[in-house]
């Protein structure tokens, strides 16, 4: 039996009277251990701490792979080794990122990719040429694109002050609670950086898939195919510095695959 589990067993043998009695039990009273722990109420509140400090730990920051992953991300390691760290990663929303709106709201900045260049030629480019990412979710994208809808942005680098601004609906994947649908319309806009306020200029509008991938040069065979289905593998909740993996798992060929590592801001 797994720790968590022989906690969970305790808790359920202790009377619901007693547990309630937790309310009344200072929290000093946990760190600094008396006579009066002996008592069956120390003992449930005890447990209880114990039990969410060791939820907690195993959720997120101190996870090896968690770690891991962070390390190779830092020091360039292979896309294999790191998409291999990532499939072994629990997800602490259960697969059920899109019940979490609260979660995927923000400002998330790219901190790793794989195949991400299709999305956009200039995170080809190398360093200091190469363009920040950052992906806006919620509030965050309503502010700057409007409700129902999830931006993404490429400012520094070459592209100096200015913003360019991809943006689209997402809606909840009725038969998946961990996938967001992409759906049109798309608009491709220049503009200055989030919370700037400076107007963006619209270069391109699509009011449907295979209006869009035909603008960006796609085949008769990858216009025709489905909506984009955007996958949150990973999704923490512990504010900024909160990490989440996606990916694209459906819709336009040239795409699909693709997988990104944000960290909220």
């Amino acid at each position: 039996m797994s720790p968590s589990s022989s906690l969970a067993l305790i808790l359920l043998i202790l009377t619901r009277k007693e547990t309630l009695a937790l309310q009344s039990i200072p929290s000093e009273g946990l760190l600094r251990p008396s006579a009066e722990l002996l008592s069956r109420r120390t003992l449930i509140s005890s447990v209880a701490s114990t039990a969410i400090l060791f939820t907690s730990t195993i959720s997120y920051a101190e996870t090896n792979d968690r770690s891991d992953l962070l390390r190779a991300i830092s020091r360039k390691a292979s896309d294999e080794e790191v998409i291999g760290i990532i499939e072994n990663l629990q997800d602490p929303s259960g697969g059920k990122a899109t019940f979490y709106p609260d979660r995927l709201e923000g400002q998330w900045e790219l901190i790793w990719s794989y195949k991400a260049e299709a999305f956009s030629p200039l995170l080809k480019l190398p360093e200091p040429f190469r363009p920040e990412s950052y992906q806006y979710l919620g509030s965050a994208a309503a502010q700057e694109v409007g409700d129902g809808r999830i931006a993404q942005g490429l400012t520094g680098g070459i592209l100096g002050k200015s913003q360019l601004w991809l943006s689209s609906g997402a809606v909840p994947f009725e038969d998946d609670p961990s996938v967001l649908e992409i759906q049109p319309p798309f608009r491709f806009q220049l503009g200055g950086k989030y919370g700037s306020g400076v107007p963006k200029k619209m270069i391109v509008e699509s009011g449907s898939d295979a209006e869009f991938r035909q603008v960006n040069g796609r085949s008769k065979e990858e216009q025709a195919a489905g909506k984009n289905q955007y996958q949150q593998m990973y999704l923490e909740n512990i504010g900024p510095g909160s990490l989440r993996v996606s990916s694209v798992i459906a819709g336009d060929p040239v795409i699909v695959g693709e997988i990104f590592v944000h960290r909220k801001l």
